[in-house]
């Protein structure tokens, strides 16, 4: 795997937390693909007509935005720490059909820790994310450095880790 592929993945990752922390909702959403995906663990769609509740996802930046106004709000006073993780994330956990390909060099695992301001208090979360190169990006005009306009959040998939800190 390319390195330079791999930490410009790992930076648009790290911008993502960076950017709920200083609740910057625009560039926030302009980290993500018009068509992105997020399936989240806080919800559930109403009963089917075979009484199952589907895990939630949201489509496209229009429905994101609301779930990261929620989050923005939820994480105030929350200091963070991640920890990128080398191997697939398996807890046990359905994961969405057909969106990741586990061979993707641009699938980047995350263990994020959130402390509160209470000792001995946090959340730990697993994200996935499938970052992609931009549609449309014209490599010309931009430097060799400059990732953030080649690369977008194609799908993220957040879940809870049960275990207490």
């Amino acid at each position: 795997m390319n390195s330079h592929y791999n930490d410009d993945n790992r930076r648009v990752v790290s911008d993502y937390f960076h950017l709920i922390n200083e609740k910057d909702m625009q560039g926030l959403l302009d980290l993500f693909a018009d068509d992105c995906v997020i399936y989240e663990p806080f919800g559930k769609e109403p009963l089917s007509h075979n009484n199952i509740r589907e895990k939630i996802h949201l489509k496209g930046k229009s429905e994101i935005e609301s779930f990261f106004n929620i989050v923005m709000m939820a994480s105030d006073g929350f200091q963070y720490q991640i920890e990128f993780i080398d191997e697939p994330i398996d807890m046990d956990y359905d994961e969405p059909s057909d969106i990741f390909d586990s061979t993707s060099s641009s699938i980047v695992s995350v263990l994020a820790t959130f402390y509160g301001n209470k000792e001995g208090h946090g959340l730990k979360e697993w994200l996935t994310f499938h970052v992609v190169s931009r549609k449309n990006y014209d490599s010309a005009d931009t430097q060799d450095n400059d990732y953030s306009n080649n690369k977008e959040i194609k799908t993220l998939w957040i879940q809870f880790s049960l275990s207490r800190m």
